[in-house]
């Protein structure tokens, strides 16, 4: 039944439609929402910018503190000491012989290192057991280049050896040895690569100086905190010598390295067959102990 002739049952009109005004402010208040939202993404995603630029401005970190052949191309940074000791047993035909170098690293800046190698050596001949000090060495290393961003680390450096103390050990008299050291990191491995021109003076007035170039090269491949590694070493005297050592070193701590590697001579005057074994310690002489905790994790892969 209808009152006044309209059809019973009509819907009634929406709200909107009694309420015209209501939609236009809708549709006026949804950019505004829109731009407000906008601005403040841009705002909260603007500081990523400048926190990736200052991570690949940061200096690369080695993936390993010491290798078993070759050089690396990372000094200890400023006021850090590192403290190696390096066994090594080595048999070449029926002479052995057993060495336990003492290595010592102390970073003057983050790009300056003085070290030193002080070596007690201990060898089987045919004539008997020869033990006492070797040839001491003394070193100094400067980093060129080490950019992260790049994956690239390269260092230049210049030892001198000192005559062993003791008879029958060691080369005799004084020797200077430049080189340089490559790091470069490619994927999740690196490749280290280092280069050296050993000359030695003679021991007597008449003999003449000598010279023996070498190279090596070392594959590092960081998987936490075990790092497998390759190394391949050549030197170039009358003959050239070639040796391989594949190796393993771990971080069971921060600032604590441990190593072992087989040493296998492939050509030339090189032992048949040797172990060796890397024990390294950082220490720092200076900071807090934040500061201690960022230096010591540069031994953990990056």
């Amino acid at each position: 039944m209808s009152v006044g002739g309209q059809p019973a049952g009509r819907a009634r009109r929406p709200p909107a439609a009694r309420e015209p005004a209501a939609r236009p402010s809708a549709r006026r208040a949804r950019p505004r929402a829109s731009l407000v939202s906008l601005l403040v993404a841009s705002t909260a995603a603007a500081p990523a910018e400048p926190e990736r630029t200052e991570a690949e401005d940061e200096p690369a970190r080695p993936p390993i503190e010491e290798l078993f052949l070759g050089e690396t191309a990372f000094p200890q940074e400023a006021l850090e000491l590192q403290i190696t000791s390096a066994p090594r047993w080595e048999r070449d035909g029926r002479q052995v012989g057993f060495r336990i170098p003492l290595l010592l690293e102390l970073g003057i800046t983050d790009r300056l290192q003085l070290g030193g190698e002080l070596p007690l050596e201990l060898a089987r001949q045919d004539g008997g057991v020869v033990a006492g000090l070797g040839s001491v060495e003394l070193e100094a290393l400067y980093n060129l280049v080490n950019e992260r961003g790049l994956g690239l680390a390269l260092s230049a450096g210049l030892g001198a050896g000192l005559p062993a103390g003791a008879r029958g050990l060691g080369a005799p008299g004084y020797a200077l040895e430049p080189f340089v050291s490559l790091d470069k990191a490619i994927g999740g491995v690196h490749v280290g690569i280092s280069a050296s021109a050993e000359i030695r003076l003679p021991a007597a007035g008449r003999d003449a100086a000598e010279l023996s170039p070498g190279a090596s090269l070392g594959v590092i491949v960081p998987l936490g905190d075990v790092v497998p590694t390759l190394e391949l070493a050549a030197e170039l005297e009358d003959t050239t010598s070639l040796l391989i050592a594949p190796g393993v070193l771990w971080h069971p701590a921060r600032g604590l390295e441990l190593g072992a590697a087989l040493e296998l001579g492939l050509a030339g005057e090189t032992p048949d067959a040797g172990l060796m074994l890397l024990f390294t310690r950082e220490i720092e002489l200076a900071g807090d102990g934040d500061d201690h905790v960022k230096h010591a994790s540069r031994s953990r892969s990056p």
